[in-house]
């Protein structure tokens, strides 16, 4: 016969009572750890989760003290009920159990969306584990430095790739002892495996003494040399920063830096400067002012105060300031055409500007100058029509007709626009697919991402490329013929990289 513990109807109560305490704080301790995972309210949930824990261990000391401690005479009763109510104290406690387990199952499935794919508090805390890194900047005078200083720490934590790329510009703020205040800048490259690396990079002095660098951001990757880190470092290095500002007599200085980039026809700041940090300042502007110009000013008085923007070069006395090749005073020297700037003359150009950045992409807006860069205005506040992605090219043929392109995907592909208005409005431009076979007998279009379009032989051409993920046939390009200006586009053959 089976024997069962005895049990009375007082332990039987008092046990369903306990038990429903426990499963109530299981139950709110479960709750507020997942509100804290969902929302990071840790004022709100640490008082109480911590009162939980207290509750847990009090209860765990309760069980190993009366589980050791002999019972004491039985009370006398009739075994019949002894073994009733020690069955219905097996079924409730069967009953708790599966209460326990569904509601760990319930908030562990909440908790873990939490920390998935940036639903919660939970998951933001798990990204900068993963790729959050902090370094303490040691090196934090300008003056004495310079910018290789701030690298110098930065790779004492983080082992950053030798050749650096940025993604959109370095911008540093200092003040007038040369104490660095900000800095940011959002960085690329490729590791010793070939892998792409970015570091998105910033410091404020005022909120700590840290640098906070985030790791394996989305970023749009073209290694294009118009946007190497290097050439800022070399300038920093032979400017005469101190001297510099010091005829501002400012409280508050700053530094930009967008690599190589045009100026166009304005020569308002221009300083030419060698590795010997010999200057010249008397520059003419016969042909357009492009380099890896780095810029010093006081932050909110550039209309004010002219930036100096350096312009390192081999030798000064050797620039570009003689007559343009093309023998005409408005016509562009077109040796350099950016990928968010076209100068159409001496005087009229053209530029996209940031006007917001989300998760590495950009909308931009459309400028104007018909003063060689000295003023600019908007013309088009939105020419991709809410589209955000990263600017792959603009060039004008006259003053009516002109292209834009926008890259999505880290430069995986992108999108042509045209206009016929000046800038005024754009139209995205349809061209005809190209179907290439697979192995499995499907077939798909490689060319995805165009280049600036060209008159050749009375024709528009356009080469469409595949993207920095293509790799169909060595790399090569799609070209599209156009006879009406762009409107319509047919595929004529595929071109080799070049």
């Amino acid at each position: 016969m089976k024997r069962y513990k005895q049990v009375t109807k007082r332990d039987l109560v008092l046990s369903m009572a306990a038990d429903l305490l426990f499963i109530l704080v299981y139950w709110i301790s479960f709750y507020e750890l997942y509100t804290l995972c969902r929302f990071g309210r840790i004022n709100n949930n640490i008082s109480i989760l911590f009162g939980c824990m207290v509750f847990f261990l009090a209860w765990f000391i309760i069980l190993i003290i009366r589980t050791v401690k002999k019972p004491e005479a039985a009370l006398e009763q009739s075994l019949d009920r002894s073994e009733f109510y020690s069955k219905c104290k097996t079924k409730w406690i069967c009953v708790v159990i599966i209460g326990i387990v569904l509601i760990t199952c319930f908030y562990g499935v909440k908790i873990y969306h939490s920390g998935t794919k940036y639903n919660g508090k939970l998951a933001w805390v798990l990204e900068d584990l993963k790729n959050k890194r902090t370094v303490k900047l040691e090196h934090d005078n300008i003056y004495k430095d310079g910018i290789d200083g701030i690298f110098t720490d930065i790779n004492s934590k983080v082992n950053m790739p030798k050749k650096l790329y940025i993604s959109n510009n370095f911008s540093l703020k200092f003040d007038s002892n040369g104490k660095i205040i900000s800095f940011d800048t959002y960085l690329y490259g490729k590791n010793d495996k070939g892998k792409l690396q970015s570091y998105l990079i910033s410091y404020d002095s005022i909120k700590s003494g840290n640098v906070t660098v985030l790791l394996n951001g989305y970023v749009n990757a073209n290694y294009s040399k118009d946007k190497l880190l290097a050439p800022l470092i070399e300038t920093m290095k032979v400017i005469p920063l101190k001297k510099t500002v010091s005829r501002w007599n400012e409280k508050q200085y700053g530094i930009l830096y967008y690599g190589k980039r045009s100026f166009g026809y304005n020569t308002n700041g221009i300083v030419y400067i060698d590795s010997k940090r010999n200057m010249n300042s008397n520059v003419n502007a016969y042909s357009e002012i492009i380099g890896y110009i780095v810029s010093v000013f006081v932050p909110g008085k550039e209309s004010i105060d002219t930036p100096v923007r350096y312009n390192l070069v081999d030798n000064i006395y050797n620039t570009k300031t003689s007559q343009s090749s093309k023998g005409k005073d408005d016509i562009a020297d077109e040796s350099y055409n950016a990928t968010n700037q076209f100068y159409l003359s001496k005087k009229v150009g053209y530029r996209l500007k940031v006007t917001a950045v989300a998760l590495g992409n950009r909308a931009y807006s459309l400028n104007k100058t018909t003063d060689g860069g000295v003023t600019w205005k908007t013309i088009n506040e939105d020419p991709f029509s809410g589209v955000i992605g990263s600017a792959a090219g603009i060039t004008f043929l006259n003053d009516k007709l002109g292209f834009l392109c926008l890259s999505y995907n880290g430069g995986g592909n992108g999108q042509l626009y045209r206009t016929e208005d000046g800038g005024i409005s754009y139209k995205k431009i349809d061209f005809p697919e190209v179907k290439v076979s697979l192995n499995n007998g499907q077939t798909y279009n490689p060319f995805d991402l165009p280049g600036m379009p060209y008159k050749k032989d009375g024709s528009l051409n356009v080469l469409v490329g595949q993207g920095s993920d293509g790799d169909y046939n060595a790399g090569c390009k799609a070209l599209y013929q156009s006879k009406d200006d762009g409107i319509t586009w047919r595929y004529v053959k595929e071109v080799p990289k070049a």
